[in-house]
């Protein structure tokens, strides 16, 4: 059977789905788009305060018949072998996105960040066998700040053949994100048959969401690109201080943009996720590695599987400031409970969600083998219980050198590419490297071998002119 970890009954699920329900109905939800009020209203929701709306729970539960299942949604790629599918639970990681700065991968130094950095962040992530969704892990800072989504998606278009999640900032930064898919791909009609982007919609707690991530979110609807909505609310600032108000307050802001899109572009697919967290009440700082983070994240990807719907959490984006102690347990912790919950895992970020550092991709790639082997169902077969072969060997026999072995190992036994398995001599022997170390040699590696371009010199130069003309107000 499937490994699982539940913090919350199917009774706790569904009171928090009725109170979510209850919140939406009797407190409702700010949705300041014009077309999303006007078909609402419509569809016999109540709009007060200019923007509020109030949803009966008949108008959610219709929503929720509409909204595409986990087994009719997938995350396509440019390359149809990284195609993310929701048939099974498989885990898998992706980049998450907006970091500000790096540690310079050949001096080690904190910086700003730079497109140049995302273009060799997204390289090294298509190289990564566990990495299934990429995007741009860092937000460039030296390219002007009302665009930097579309240099991003530009940079990403480019350098992978993944699925590509990313920011979108209103209706017209799906448009020319649509229009540079399409160049990379090679005509609109092939994108439209494979969208192989999404993008985020992230709402504003408590329960309300800005007009242009809400209008961006109608328009991924209207191409069929899958929106990515979570709700971050803060325990005890933006949130109840308690894990269940904190995942009843955060599920009614999901449910009203799922009933939103539903109902603007009936069958928009989307991924249910959340980036609730706490804060250090002394200091201020929120946590993406907290004790709480992890609860919060088996919690809300309980809910979301309750609904059956794919489901995307953050699992290792440590509140550590470099790959040390802290940032393997807090990769363990919060990354084991999103493995045994959730489909896929926003990863490889530091500093709370601020800092990338180019070791710690090969590093997250590693870690995701491992837990990708924790989460793999346990299998009680004739071939797999071994009666025969027990009864071949005997007592005091030797299973290495038996046939069933020499088949088996390799599917049965995680082999790590850089975690430390030797003896203490033979690592000493190698000159007592950390996993850092080893990791960053791996990064370097990769970086500095040769790569083949993924689209013609001619391909690029149209996909820069969108974000070009998009700067100057052309679009």
């Amino acid at each position: 059977m499937q490994p699982i970890l539940q913090f919350l009954s199917p009774e706790d699920i569904a009171n928090l789905h009725q109170s979510a329900l209850t919140i939406l109905a009797e407190v409702g939800m700010r949705l300041p788009a014009p077309e999303a009020l006007e078909k609402l209203q419509q569809a016999g929701a109540e709009v007060t305060d200019q923007d509020r709306v109030l949803f009966p729970a008949n108008l959610v539960r219709q929503a929720l018949d509409q909204v595409p299942k986990r087994p009719d949604v997938t995350l396509f790629a440019r390359d149809p072998k990284w195609d993310v599918t929701f048939t099974s639970r498989q885990p898998a990681i992706s980049c998450m996105t907006m970091a500000t700065s790096v540690l310079d991968p050949f001096t080690d130094q904190r910086r700003s960040a730079t497109d140049q950095d995302l273009a060799q962040l997204v390289r090294l992530a298509d190289q990564c066998e566990h990495i299934a969704v990429n995007g741009g892990l860092i937000t460039p800072q030296e390219v002007p700040g009302d665009f930097n989504d579309w240099y991003t998606w530009a940079t990403c278009l480019k350098n992978t053949t993944k699925h590509v999640t990313g920011g979108m900032y209103g209706t017209q930064c799906v448009r020319d994100a649509v229009e540079m898919a399409a160049l990379a791909c090679g005509s609109r009609e092939t994108f439209a048959q494979r969208p192989f982007i999404s993008g985020w919609v992230l709402t504003l707690p408590p329960l309300s969401i800005d007009r242009e991530s809400l209008e961006a979110m109608l328009e991924m609807g209207r191409h069929g690109i899958p929106s990515i909505i979570s709700s971050g609310p803060i325990l005890g600032t933006s949130s109840p201080i308690t894990i269940a108000g904190t995942c009843a307050q955060t599920h009614a802001e999901i449910l009203a943009c799922i009933t939103t899109a539903q109902v603007v572009n009936p069958g928009a697919p989307v991924v249910y996720t959340s980036f609730a967290r706490g804060m250090d009440m002394k200091t201020g700082n929120v946590h993406m590695a907290s004790p709480e983070f992890a609860i919060l994240k088996g919690c809300m990807a309980q809910i979301g599987h309750w609904l059956n719907l794919p489901v995307r959490m953050p699992g290792m984006l440590r509140d550590s400031k470099c790959i040390d102690a802290q940032a393997g347990f807090e990769t363990g912790m919060v990354g084991t409970v999103t493995a045994l919950n959730a489909d896929i895992i926003d990863a490889m970020q530091l500093d709370s969600d601020l800092l990338v550092d180019f070791a710690d991709v090969v590093f997250c790639n590693e870690c995701m083998g491992a837990l990708k082997r924790l989460s793999r169902p346990v299998e009680v077969t004739e071939e797999s219980t071994a009666l025969e072969v027990i009864k071949e060997v005997g007592p005091g026999g030797n299973f290495l050198i038996h046939e069933h072995t020499f088949d088996l190992f390799q599917d049965e036994l995680w082999m790590p590419r850089i975690m430390e398995h030797r003896s203490y001599d033979s690592w000493e022997q190698d000159g007592c490297k950390d996993i850092r170390a080893v990791a960053r040699a791996r990064m370097l590696e990769i970086l500095q071998a040769d790569h083949e371009a993924l689209l013609s010199p001619e391909i690029e130069a149209r996909i820069d002119a969108v974000v070009t003309q998009a700067v100057e107000g052309k679009s």
